[in-house]
């Protein structure tokens, strides 16, 4: 049996996630979890004790929040599918840093999720 996979993309620029949203309904994935995230560098934004040793790292924009997507997938395939296409939205491999991020899980068991339709593949 092939194994599914949870794919998590955060994105913090709110500008892409239209595009990503958008993206994903064009390849037939429709079915995923959005939430509004916060990185842990946020925590300490307001807290002195903090400010120089994350000097750099906070207050970039002043942005606090992102958005972070999960879905399931049916299989490596179709994950690595997924993935190339939020990649060439996001461009995480380029050299600028703090668009995002994005990995996958195997899922060994899982409980209250539907059976794939294998159609969604193509």
């Amino acid at each position: 049996m092939k194994s599914s996979y949870v794919l998590f993309i955060t994105i913090n620029d709110i500008k892409s996630f239209k595009f990503i949203k958008e993206r994903l309904k064009e390849i037939q994935i429709q079915n995923y979890t959005i939430m509004d995230t916060m990185g842990a560098t946020g925590l300490y934004d307001n807290d002195t004790r903090y400010s120089t040793l994350m000097t750099g790292v906070t207050h970039q924009e002043n942005r606090q929040y992102n958005k972070t997507i999960f879905v399931v997938l049916p299989d490596e395939e179709t994950t690595e599918k997924v993935m190339d296409e939020v990649e060439d939205v996001l461009r995480l491999k380029s050299k600028k840093v703090g668009a995002g991020i994005m990995f996958s899980i195997p899922i060994s068991k899982s409980l209250g999720i539907k059976e794939w339709n294998r159609s969604m593949k193509k």
